[in-house]
């Protein structure tokens, strides 16, 4: 976001800067009452290439360079500070850039005197533990007046400048702090876990839903030793939005199989029970993803990082619980193991991870 503002300064006639060669130019801090404010500025960093920021004329018509000494970063930051007065525990530490800061003057004979124009843009940045943010550019101009053996107006201007970016910025702050996900202190999660209806290309996990062979509708694969297979998965998606400063991300968890790449040649309800609990396997991943998610503090600087994290940790849980389970029982060969397997899945479908977690551990 930019902004362009104009201030124009008037001829003075009070009692201009002595200047050597270089005209050394300062802001003074020293302004308008400072206001309670909550956020600090930490640092400012002079990003321009050249120290000069132009050139102005004497009353004889000399060029001297104007600068301010290598200290433009020092003084605004002291500048701005003595804007505010920060509360105890400031949400927002700040960072502004110099851009740019560029004067030219020229001679006008009519006034006996220079018009000149400066121009400053700088940038402010959100500080964090990680690289500074973007939060919102300034650029701006201001056009003064002088005769030609003064030079208030050429330091007034600049100080009418930073004192407009400030002001700018603090009303920025102010209809952003609510809204602006770079500005959110905290991250809520909203999952939602409702029941879907299921389709003939999608069965969508329901415990009052069991499988039943009309659901597994590819055609089997003549050459595989498995008597069955059921393709039975899960997924988040979901979307962020800001509501009073805070991000609330919702995530839509599902847990489904697709019929069309789950097959069966000898259908009987002893192996139909054995595809369920691989289902119910890939349910009690899901449980404890959200379990985790839950649990987790999120902070609103890449959380979604750690959200994919807990995602992918759940997907690999998924198919470390479905190698576990075929190889115990032998693919439902082996009936003792899969009547324990049945108890423990049963169990843990209820919340009771003891049991399976010991089948795990064998």
């Amino acid at each position: 976001m930019k902004i362009l503002l104009l201030v124009i300064i008037g001829l003075s006639l009070s009692v201009g800067i002595s200047i050597g060669q270089d005209l050394t130019l300062k802001l003074n801090p020293v302004g308008k009452s400072a206001q309670e404010k909550n956020y600090l500025f930490d640092k400012v960093i002079d990003s321009r290439v050249q120290q000069s920021i132009g050139q102005v004329y004497d009353s004889q018509r000399n060029k001297h360079p104007a600068n301010f000494g290598g200290k433009l970063a020092q003084q605004a930051l002291a500048f701005y500070n003595a804007r505010i007065i920060t509360t105890q525990n400031p949400s927002y530490k700040l960072q502004v850039k110099v851009y740019n800061l560029d004067l030219k003057e020229a001679y006008q004979p009519d006034l006996r005197g220079y018009k000149g124009e400066i121009q400053l843009s700088l940038g402010f940045f959100l500080l964090g533990e990680n690289e500074a943010v973007h939060l919102v550019d300034f650029n701006s101009k201001a056009k003064y007046g002088r005769p030609a053996n003064q030079m208030n107006n050429v330091e007034t201007s600049i100080q009418r400048l930073f004192e407009n970016s400030w002001e700018y910025f603090d009303a920025w702050l102010s209809t952003q702090y609510q809204s602006n996900r770079s500005l959110a202190k905290k991250v809520r999660l909203n999952i939602l876990d409702p029941k879907r209806p299921s389709s003939k290309d999608t069965v969508f996990y329901d415990r009052e839903r069991p499988l039943t062979w009309d659901d597994f509708t590819d055609s089997p694969n003549r050459i595989s030793s498995y008597n069955a297979t059921i393709f039975s998965s899960l997924s988040i998606e979901g979307n962020a939005s800001i509501e009073a400063g805070e991000i609330v991300q919702t995530i839509e968890v599902k847990v489904y199989m697709l019929p069309g790449q789950s097959w069966v040649k000898d259908a009987d309800d002893y192996a139909n029970n054995h595809e369920q609990r691989h289902f119910d396997l890939t349910r009690i991943a899901a449980n404890r993803m959200i379990e985790r998610l839950n649990s987790m503090e999120l902070e609103p600087n890449l959380f979604e990082a750690k959200l994919n994290d807990v995602y992918l940790d759940a997907y690999r849980e998924m198919n470390l619980l479905q190698e576990v389970y075929d190889s115990q029982t032998k693919n439902g060969i082996n009936k003792e193991k899969q009547s324990n397997w049945n108890k423990a899945i049963s169990k843990a479908l209820s919340g009771d991870m003891d049991s399976l977690e010991k089948l795990l551990d064998q």
